[in-house]
């Protein structure tokens, strides 16, 4: 099966909200031998330190529920910025909020396959 992309400079900058560590190993391991960039920030407000850098992300994957804070506001900011993005949680889908019902969602646990499957989607 195709991966989200080809070993020959089709690399995408991906930023990665993620407050499990070992979740976000996996991810980034799993990305980054892909040939992927991938920056894995803990909460909200690194993610938002992060997209202040000198760093063009192409996609974002946004874990919905972080600890006690909720990445809607940054979700809210990365549509104003034009920054496509993907939610990834166990919640269930029918609990997001109205305005991101028609948002990308990987429901967790997902496996790597859904994951470049769920990337290539959101850059087509």
């Amino acid at each position: 099966e195709a991966s989200a992309s080809t070993p020959h400079g089709d690399t995408v900058r991906i930023l990665l909200l993620e407050d499990s560590p070992m979740m976000a190993a996996t991810v980034v391991m799993a990305l980054d031998s892909e040939g992927h960039d991938t920056v894995h920030v803990l909460t909200v407000a690194e993610a938002f330190r992060a997209l202040g850098d000198d760093i063009a992300f192409d996609v974002a994957l946004l874990d919905v529920e972080l600890g006690d804070e909720l990445s809607f506001d940054l979700a809210h900011h990365l549509g104003k910025i034009g920054l496509r993005f993907m939610f990834t949680s166990a919640r269930d889908p029918n609990l997001m909020p109205p305005e991101f019902s028609e948002a990308p969602y990987l429901r967790k646990p997902y496996d790597l396959a859904h994951l470049f499957r769920a990337l290539h989607e959101l850059r087509a």
